[in-house]
């Protein structure tokens, strides 16, 4: 195995170790923090990590246009310009660090605008203290783990990142349970994050001595200057676009409802966030195989390709959306956090729809990045700002001028990612596919009718059946969610090229399989 394969291998092997170790530990911390410490801190503590994600904004894509500005200098050995790169990284992360401590201390005296609580304002002041604190140290030290993750060596940063997980939540856990003490809980996660990003800091410059050598001094080409610039504008774009819709649920339930609903909504999106990284955010790391189908085939090749990953991409979504529907309240509400925990039905219903319409389309993103369709047109780059503004207005008019609540705050996240959709499917379509947009939405309400119909019936189907016995229930959801959609599917595709494509790749794998276990 080539070097570049075996860090390849080690990167996807501790990825997933510290998405396990994550996932547990939070499960784990959740339910100690709801019974220790009640609902009011926990909605807290995920209204300051919103709160905190806005501030970050400042970071303006920086890591991510530096990172990549690192890999053809790192490639070249070229040492002069990547630490010219690195110096230029440290002064703007210094910069914002700084920025983001001046604005975090001035937003104080607006907090009580966004925190309706009983619990006392100093507290809830020392509690986002200690939160600003935590992100600004991590400015000064952290951004040395981006030249690790462009030498391909991120494993070195998940490794580090896994441990310091468990030990805090370890740690945290025990502080709750014994002395019942939110506050010690975050100083401790914030002394090993600062130990974290120190201990990195330090093996980054072992790892690349002439970081700290004094007498090497380089300088950047214009070129790269001019393209981290642009980078940097682009993803600051996207960035805010991204937060608007997915990162201002907390503050809006917050300013109308309370912090008991952040606290319940915290629950949902982390089980909704686990099952997709388990399953839909697979289309992610097929985006370099598709790139590499796009150069060696013409355009009608490519859509049909496109198609049968489409195909695939709506199985997959509709499967997950369905069986979160079928299983969110019945897991939380009886298994995991209690009853107290739970959304009516309906507000479920919206929240696992919103999940379909913002996975339905991953094929046809993987797609666009293979292609490097990002701004096909100036325009482009601000539908994202669309999206992010159309959210926010709407989630605004419904939750308080309608007075639907929590209803409106999650039915303006599905009006929004309309447009998203709309503009991934008109980029795909006009510039790589070259065909008239309306065969996307042909099948775009062709797929939702019935993943909408598996659904409703799934929900039926789990309520006719349902008992009083917990394991058999969970058991039951998973099956009738799918079973029901895969038997619709079959009675509608099943004789499409798309479902005889995956079924005869299925047989293709069995059969080989097989061999192997006769060959034994």
């Amino acid at each position: 195995m080539s070097n570049r394969k075996k860090m390849a291998v080690m990167n996807v092997f501790s990825a997933i170790m510290y998405y396990v170790a994550n996932s547990i530990i939070g499960f784990i911390n959740r339910k100690v923090f709801t019974v220790y410490l009640g609902s009011e801190l926990l909605g807290l503590n995920g209204l300051v990590v919103s709160v905190i994600s806005m501030l970050s904004l400042l970071e303006l894509g920086v890591a991510s246009s530096i990172g990549y500005s690192l890999y053809k200098p790192l490639e070249e050995k070229n040492y002069g310009e990547v630490k010219a790169i690195m110096q230029l990284f440290s002064r703007l992360y210094r910069y914002i660090g700084i920025a983001v401590a001046v604005i975090g201390l001035v937003l104080i005296p607006f907090l009580p605008f966004f925190v309706r609580t009983t619990i006392d304002q100093n507290y809830v002041i020392a509690v986002y203290l200690i939160f600003l604190l935590d992100a600004v140290l991590s400015y000064f030290m952290a951004y040395r783990r981006t030249i690790i993750v462009s030498a391909q060596k991120d494993y070195i940063n998940k490794n580090a990142d896994t441990f310091l997980y468990i030990v805090t939540g370890i740690l945290q856990i025990i502080i709750i349970c014994v002395w019942k003490s939110y506050i010690a809980s975050l100083i401790v996660k914030l002394i090993f994050t600062v130990l974290n990003n120190l201990y990195l800091y330090i093996k980054a410059g072992k790892m690349f001595p002439y970081l700290n050598d004094k007498n090497l001094h380089g300088e950047i080409e214009k070129e790269v200057k001019d393209k981290i610039v642009y980078n940097v504008k682009a993803l600051f774009v996207i960035k805010i676009a991204s937060y608007c819709v997915v990162g201002t649920d907390n503050i809006l339930l917050s300013a109308f409802a309370n912090l008991t609903a952040v606290a319940i909504y915290s629950g949902y999106t982390l089980i909704i966030g686990i099952i997709n990284n388990l399953f839909n955010r697979s289309f992610g790391y097929i985006t370099a195989n598709i790139g590499n189908y796009l150069i060696g085939h013409n355009k009608e090749e490519i859509y049909q390709f496109y198609n049968k990953l489409n195909f695939l991409n709506y199985l997959i979504t509709s499967y997950t959306s369905i069986a979160l529907l079928v299983l969110l309240n019945e897991f939380i509400g009886k298994v995991w956090l209690g009853e107290d925990y739970v959304f009516p039905m309906a507000v479920v219903a919206v929240l696992a729809f919103n999940n379909y319409l913002r996975f339905c389309t991953q094929a046809a993103e993987a797609f666009r990045s293979a292609a490097g369709l990002y701004s096909p047109k100036p325009f482009v780059k601000y539908i994202a700002l669309l999206e992010g503004g159309v959210n926010l207005v709407v989630s605004i008019v419904l939750a308080h001028f309608a007075k639907m609540g929590i209803y409106g705050i999650f039915l303006g996240t599905s009006v929004s990612t309309t447009i998203s959709i709309a503009s991934i499917a008109w980029i795909n379509y006009r510039f790589l596919f070259e065909k008239k947009v309306h065969f996307f939405y042909l099948k775009f309400f062709w797929y939702m009718l019935w993943a909408i119909i598996s659904g409703c019936v799934s929900v039926v189907l789990f309520k006719n059946l349902y008992t009083r016995n917990v394991l058999f229930n969970i058991i039951l959801g998973l099956v009738v969610s799918f079973v029901i959609p895969l038997g619709v599917n079959y009675l509608v595709f099943g004789r499409s090229v798309e479902w005889r494509y995956f079924i005869d790749m299925l047989k293709g794998i069995f059969h080989k399989v097989m061999q192997k276990v006769k060959k034994q």
